[in-house]
């Protein structure tokens, strides 16, 4: 790997055209890329097992289940509802004939990882960095700030992540033959790993033309070809939600934005709830995120800042909470713009930006590195939760409540993994018919109506118990909304975080 990126001197101080990878530095470096995670993978297992520290890692676990059976036991409905990623949710499907039960996602997950260390080590390739630089480059996008944490909770982040890496790399120059005709395909799919990088899609792809059209190679076979390959890579996906939703794209975030309702509250608290979680990932990512002042120089990086504008935006108006759920999930697909922006700063030709992003990346490896373990040490308290009060909740309702009961839940997914009893969802995941009244009842008096919304649906589908989590049950009031329409709520369990209660309809 010795000739990887090297950059011999001329006369006069000026620089060498940076050498391609040769092909066995190449294999070399990627070999021992996937090596390292296989490696990786192995302790984790060991050390930590499969548990997964998330609930909605389980929705996916569920959906991928129904996907592979054809049949919902808890809810009824197709596979789809209530799934984010059509993508991650097939790759756990499938995985799922090799793997039992939790093991699914833990695979899936180590799968996004090994996608994701290898579009990192891609961007150091197509810049043409040396071999330290792309080590480097590597090192930092796994330790940053909650990114360990990211990729293992069994969620589609990883996985979004490193498919949006590869789509940066392949639009760098150096990417010919079969390699430019997978940039097209990765573009079409990624709207369907996660809906937010569709602005994302769509600019890469016109940064591709801009490219091709500057070295003067775009006509518009070219330009069909690309919206060909593009429709390649969605087309599966948006079938199999239109098959199954009705819709090409996912209700997931629909059915969350009516719950929640914060849609409707004003503007400039709506800001300044946006701001204060923008200014969490900002600094929980510590100096990597000084490194937007890079993102300006390279086309990556100008991808980045519209998409960052695109999904301040849409959360800003309709969902500002989300940008700081599960410890900022949303915010994590832009940690590859600013290794896409460091990579390119690295390559670039004037000296002070190439010393600038040297310095942000070592800096920030260097503090990142230092909060890893006490990260990771959070992250196995999430996991520890999973054991103790998801599986403990999901114990009590298999083990202790009749077999014709009927239960609702508003965190479905470790209750529809392993409760084994028919199930309504309360927020509309799970429950269309939720959604309908959550938008006349609950999104039209900004809240307000939120306990008549979830009394009509409890009339409905007449459950027979409720889960709830003590913390949600503080801010939403479901125990008390339903007692104020005349519902007997009764203890069934005795005292945990998922607290679950006999209810009796009124009269």
């Amino acid at each position: 790997m010795g000739c990887v990126g090297a950059r011999p001197a001329l006369p006069g101080g000026r620089r060498a055209v940076r050498t391609p990878w040769s092909p066995r530095a190449r294999r070399v470096a990627y070999g021992l890329a996937l090596g390292a995670v296989a490696v990786a993978a192995v302790v984790h297992l060991r050390s930590e097992g499969t548990a997964l520290p998330v609930d909605d890692a389980y929705i996916t676990l569920h959906n991928a289940e129904v996907l592979r059976r054809g049949v919902d036991p808890q809810f009824g409905v197709a596979a789809m509802v209530g799934a984010t990623s059509a993508v991650h949710t097939a790759l756990v499907a499938l995985l799922g004939a090799a793997a039992h039960g939790e093991a699914a996602g833990w695979l899936a997950a180590w799968a996004g990882i090994a996608v994701y260390v290898t579009g990192a080590l891609a961007l150091a390739e197509r810049h043409r960095l040396s071999r330290w630089d792309g080590a480097l480059l590597v090192a930092l996008g796994l330790v940053v700030a909650e990114v360990p944490h990211q990729l293992t909770n069994g969620l589609e982040t990883g996985l979004a992540m490193g498919a949006l890496a590869w789509c940066l790399a392949l639009t760098e120059p150096g990417a010919t033959g079969a390699a430019s005709s997978v940039q097209p395909v990765l573009c079409g799919l990624l709207p369907y790993i996660r809906p937010e990088l569709s602005v994302a899609s769509a600019a890469l792809l016109g940064t591709r033309w801009l490219r091709l059209r500057a070295g003067g190679a775009l006509d518009a076979r070219r330009v069909v070809a690309d919206l060909a390959l593009a429709s390649l890579g969605a087309a599966p996906w948006a079938l199999l939600n239109l098959a199954q939703l009705g819709s090409l794209v996912p209700s997931t975030i629909g059915a969350k934005r009516v719950f929640f309702a914060e849609g409707c509250i004003p503007l400039a608290v709506r800001w300044d709830w946006a701001k204060h979680n923008l200014k969490g990932f900002f600094v929980s990512v510590g100096y990597l995120s000084r490194a937007l002042v890079l993102w300006p120089l390279a086309a990556a990086g100008r991808v980045g800042l519209l998409t960052a504008a695109a999904l301040v935006l849409a959360y800003t108006t309709q969902f500002p909470g989300a940008l700081g759920h599960y410890e900022f999930r949303y915010q994590y697909v832009l940690v590859p713009f600013a290794l896409a922006a460091l990579a390119a700063a690295r390559a670039h030709p004037a000296r002070l930006v190439r010393g600038v992003a040297l310095a942000l990346a070592v800096v920030s490896l260097d503090v990142s590195a230092w909060d890893v373990a006490d990260r990771w040490a959070l992250h196995r308290q999430r996991c520890a939760f999973t054991r103790a009060e998801l599986a403990g909740a999901a114990t009590f309702v298999r083990t202790s409540l009749p077999r014709g009961a009927r239960v609702m839940v508003h965190d479905v997914g470790y209750m529809a993994f392993a409760g084994e009893r028919a199930m309504v969802d309360l927020v509309g995941l799970k429950t269309p018919a939720a959604v309908a009244l959550h938008r006349q009842l609950t999104w039209a008096t900004c809240g307000a109506g939120r306990g008549e919304a979830v009394h009509r649906l409890a009339l409905a589908t007449r459950p027979t118990h409720l889960v709830v989590l003590d913390s949600w049950d503080a801010i939403y009031r479901i125990v008390d909304g339903l007692r104020a329409h005349g519902w007997r709520v009764e203890p069934a369990r005795p005292t945990a975080r998922y607290l679950v209660f006999a209810l009796t309809p009124p009269p």
